[in-house]
């Protein structure tokens, strides 16, 4: 899948290190040290994944997130800053961004976090929020999309209505929609001890690939 890249930093160093990086690995970047022209890209919606550093003297990176989030929900935001700690994290968060890489950034590092959230992307993409679909919210479908993160976890409709501490019949229209969008599977289990009947499972699409090829 084609993706855009859009990198702020005050540090132009910084910035041509990031470009080096992704032009090596093929993919096409736009970079900038101007808040604006960031929160232009934004409006034109022409970049899928926006690196932010944290630290910037005009305009903080987590004020430059929020702003990004006030215009968009779609771009994956990864922001770019020295401190790992987990208040810095949850800040991060909290203002809107879906990762943090460390700097200096290293090529590895840099690969492997655009390369997991290209999926995110897809994701995104696929969620096509419309009429038919009133009432779902594209934040709520992706929370529930989280409790599938490991492979191996199945979980009913009731199960995940008590994680997600939702109720059963949104729920169910959650799992349902995300199923027939090809980002969950269901499958019939053994009998429920209480009904006698077969249960239904959710579970993250590939996991049965993978349970297959591990036998």
């Amino acid at each position: 899948m084609t993706i855009s890249i859009g990198a702020i930093d005050d540090d132009r160093a910084i910035l041509y290190t990031i470009k080096a990086m992704a032009d090596s690995l093929g993919w096409s970047i736009k970079t900038t040290d101007d808040p604006e022209e960031v929160l232009d890209w934004v409006r034109n919606g022409i970049t899928d994944i926006l690196l932010v550093d944290y630290h910037m003297p005009v305009m903080s990176g987590a004020e430059l997130i929020k702003r990004v989030r006030r215009i968009s929900r779609f771009p994956v935001i990864i922001a770019l800053t020295i401190e790992e700690g987990a208040e810095t994290a949850k800040h991060l968060l909290m203002s809107g961004a879906d990762d943090f890489v460390s700097k200096p950034v290293r090529l590895a590092d840099f690969s492997a976090r655009i390369s997991l959230h290209a999926e995110l992307i897809r994701y995104r993409r696929d969620m096509r929020w419309d009429a038919r679909n009133k009432g779902l919210s594209e934040s709520t479908a992706r929370s529930i999309l989280t409790l599938f993160e490991n492979g191996d976890v199945k979980l009913t409709t009731s199960e995940a209505a008590a994680k997600a501490a939702l109720a059963y019949p949104t729920m169910r229209r959650y799992l349902e929609y995300l199923s027939k969008k090809g980002l969950l599977r269901s499958d019939m289990e053994e009998r429920d001890a209480r009904s006698g009947r077969p249960r239904i499972v959710y579970s993250r699409v590939g996991s049965m690939e993978k349970d297959n090829k591990d036998k």
